[in-house]
């Protein structure tokens, strides 16, 4: 879990986590100098839970570096994410867990999620589930919610952590990579619940061109899917007609 000045929300996201019906986990918090009370948040709540672990950068590194940072300390076999803002389903780990316990064949499983905005206003986001559905989004979008994933620990180990050039969308190049070794699918269950973050122009403009490179950069994956480059090309045609508006 990186964070950074969560201390709004951070105390429910940790509780979503350790009331989850699967129990043998850890809680690695990556607090990236936060300059507000969630320090002292998480400090108090891992006094009360030695599952929680708490790590701080010295000064403010980004989220990318912090989610390595989270991966060089964990020790599990299954990796799972969640951002400071974040709630879990009481039944997210567990049946992530089951389904990779009997799924030799995939590295990683994501879910539905419900996407909830600053009023409440809650809509449910559906994703593609089984694999070549996966793989077809994944040409020109994003085919996993972030803090929906779990990753086996072996293909992580195999395929590498998140690559640090990229400030966002470092979850987009990952997915590649790990879909280039393993297979992927989505549970259809909404078993995450995620606050709608409002973006800066820049912080957009800076995903959204990542968005292009990103699938670019992994072409040699995506060649094996037919349809793989009309729908790059609909995706970049898109794109180029909102960066260029005003």
């Amino acid at each position: 879990m990186p964070v950074y000045n969560e201390e709004a929300s951070i105390k429910k996201a940790i509780k979503t986590v350790i009331d989850q019906t699967y129990k043998k986990f850890e809680l690695i918090v990556i607090d990236d100098g936060s300059t507000d009370g969630t320090s002292n948040i998480v400090k108090t709540l891992q006094k009360l839970d030695e599952r929680i672990i708490y790590l701080r950068n010295e000064e403010n590194r980004g989220t990318t570096y912090s989610l390595n940072r989270g991966l060089r300390k964990a020790s599990g076999e299954y990796i799972a994410r969640i951002d400071g803002d974040d709630w879990y389903h009481p039944r997210k780990l567990e049946l992530q867990v089951k389904f990779l316990e009997r799924r030799s064949e995939y590295g990683i499983v994501g879910t539905f999620y419900i996407l909830v905005d600053e009023s409440g206003h809650a809509v449910k986001v559906r994703l593609p589930v089984t694999h070549s559905e996966i793989m077809k989004r994944m040409a020109y979008r994003n085919a996993f919610a972030h803090s929906s994933i779990m990753v086996r620990r072996s293909v992580l180990d195999m395929v590498g952590y998140y690559d640090e050039r990229y400030e966002y969308a470092q979850d987009y190049d990952l997915y590649f990579r790990i879909l280039e070794v393993s297979k992927g699918y989505n549970l259809p269950s909404y078993l995450l619940y995620r606050m709608r973050r409002r973006q800066g122009r820049r912080t957009l403009t800076k995903r959204t061109l990542n968005s292009i490179l990103i699938p670019l950069r992994h072409r040699r994956i995506l060649r094996r899917n037919v349809i793989y480059y009309p729908l790059l090309a609909r995706r970049l045609l898109t794109l180029g007609i909102v960066l260029i508006l005003p």
